[in-house]
C-alpha cells in the first residue's frame, strides 16, 4: 500500500511518501507564509524519485487543522485536487493528535498549541488514543480545569507551556497510519479544522 501524508498546519511543512510501512520518501521546510510554493514540487519530486504515479497512491492523509488557516487551507485543497481527480480515499488527521502516536504507557495524552492571549489549542486522549476531549481551543484557565483530573499524563508541545512539563512532538508515521487508516472520506468533505474565527470575523 502507498501512502502519501501532507502536513501544511504549521509554519514546517511536511510531506511523506510510505509504502508497506516503509518511508520512501520525506521532504521537510520551514517556510513561512510560503507553502503554496513548495507542496506541490515536493509531492512530484518523492514520487518522480520512486518512480510512482499519482494514481498508484492508495491513500492520503491530511492534516486538516487546527492551525494556520493560509497553511491548512492550501494541505487540505492539494489533498483534496488529488484525491478527487484521481479516485483515491482522503482521510483527516488532527494537527493536535497527529503526535500522541510516538507515546506510549501513559493513561492520558494532551496535546497542546500555544496561540496568542493566553488560549490554546488542545486535545486530550486515553491510554488507547481515543479522544476525551475533543480538539479544543479555549483560554488557559479552561485548560487547567479539563486537566486538573488527570493522573500518569504526558504533554505534548513545540513551545514551552507554563508551569507544565512538555515534551517535544515527534510524528511516528506508521502507527498514525495504522490508527487512521479506516477514517476515509469522500474528497469533497475535506474541510480545514479552524476551531476559531480569523481575525476579521472577531472584529465585526
Amino acid at each position: 500500500m502507498i501512502s502519501l501524508f501532507l502536513d501544511t498546519s504549521s509554519k514546517k511543512l511536511v510531506v511523506i511518501l510510505v509504502k508497506d510501512k516503509e518511508i520512501i520518501g520525506k521532504k521537510e521546510l520551514e517556510s513561512i507564509n510560503d507553502h503554496s510554493s513548495y507542496l506541490v514540487p515536493f509531492i512530484k519530486e518523492l514520487l518522480d524519485l520512486n518512480n510512482i504515479k499519482t494514481n498508484d497512491i492508495n491513500k492520503i492523509f491530511v492534516v486538516n487543522g487546527p492551525g494556520s488557516f493560509t497553511g491548512t487551507r492550501i494541505g487540505v485543497t492539494v489533498g483534496k485536487v488529488l484525491a478527487f481527480s484521481n479516485n483515491i480515499p482522503v482521510i483527516p488527521v488532527s494537527s493536535l493528535k497527529q503526535y500522541i502516536f510516538s507515546l506510549e504507557n501513559y493513561d492520558y495524552y494532551v496535546s497542546i498549541i500555544k496561540d496568542k492571549n493566553n488560549r490554546m489549542y488542545y486535545g486530550i486522549y486515553d491510554k488507547d488514543y481515543n479522544d476525551i476531549v475533543v480538539d479544543k481551543y479555549q483560554t488557559k484557565d479552561v485548560f487547567l480545569k479539563d486537566i486538573n483530573d488527570l493522573k500518569n499524563v504526558v504533554f505534548i508541545s513545540e513551545e514551552e507551556i507554563d508551569g507544565i512539563d512538555t515534551i517535544k512532538p515527534i510524528l511516528n508515521i506508521n502507527k498514525l497510519i495504522d490508527y487512521y487508516k479506516d477514517k476515509e472520506i469522500n474528497a469533497h468533505y475535506l474541510k480545514p479544522n479552524y476551531l476559531k474565527k480569523i481575525d476579521a470575523e472577531d472584529k465585526l
